[in-house]
């Protein structure tokens, strides 16, 4: 049994080792009921756990057996999902993109099953934008359009580096309860998550054109004015970029 653990970064495996969680038997094995009850598909499962740490934090731990992706490099055999999630976490980190806060990520094979972990940071300060809007209908229109500005101006970032979510919905893209201005959100108050189809598009314009399609049909809670603000500060985000 070959097992491969990753850590981000030394401070990740030393907050783990705090908690003797900073391998892959002991995090596998972790008693803890399903956050979301397991996804079974194609002969294999996924599922995610909370935990409480004894210092108080909470994490999320993704569990999953036999769901596999293909890749270029692996074209036939594939990789797990969770691995290349993980590294689009660390690839959205690198650009200064907001995203989930990983931990760990390890794999093995094990009786002909490849099984995979990927452990994050729980947001417990943010909420998804849908839940934001369902729970602020009738927020102060500055705090309004700086939250939407804000979603535009992450949007920007992630597009102007020809990164394609490929799953922009509301309810995965994450936002600060409280901004970290009073009333005035920015883009460090955004976050995204659900990475495991992010990729590189062929351009900017073909990357933002599928996400913004796909936010607009399924994103709750805004209307068309709130729209138009939101392009307005998409174009002025991204032509600021791209100078």
């Amino acid at each position: 049994m070959s097992v491969r653990d990753h850590f981000p970064s030394a401070a990740a495996r030393s907050e783990l080792q705090c908690h003797q969680l900073a391998a892959f038997v002991p995090l596998w094995s972790l008693a803890t009921d399903w956050h979301e009850a397991p996804n079974e598909r194609r002969g294999g499962w996924s599922g995610v756990s909370r935990h409480l740490l004894a210092n108080g934090n909470t994490i999320f731990v993704k569990r999953q057996q036999d769901h596999l992706c293909r890749t270029l490099r692996h074209p036939l055999r594939g990789v797990p999902t969770f691995y290349r999630e993980y590294l689009n976490i660390l690839r959205l980190q690198r650009h200064a993109i907001g995203s989930l806060d990983a931990l760990y990520y390890g794999d093995r094979r094990d009786a002909g099953h490849w099984q995979a972990i990927l452990v994050t940071r729980a947001l417990d300060d943010f909420s998804s934008l849908d839940e934001w809007n369902t729970a602020n209908p009738q927020a102060a229109p500055p705090r309004r359009q700086s939250l939407i500005a804000a979603v535009a101006s992450a949007c920007a970032r992630l597009h102007n580096h020809r990164l394609q979510h490929s799953c922009l919905y509301g309810k995965h893209v994450f936002v600060r309860r409280s901004p970290a201005v009073p009333d005035a959100y920015g883009e460090g108050d955004v976050r995204f998550i659900d990475l495991e189809k992010l990729r590189q598009g062929i351009s900017r314009e073909r990357a933002g054109a599928h996400d913004l399609d796909q936010l607009r049909r399924h994103t709750l809670g805004w209307n068309d004015a709130d729209w138009q603000h939101f392009t307005q500060a998409y174009r002025q985000q991204m032509a600021l970029l791209r100078r």
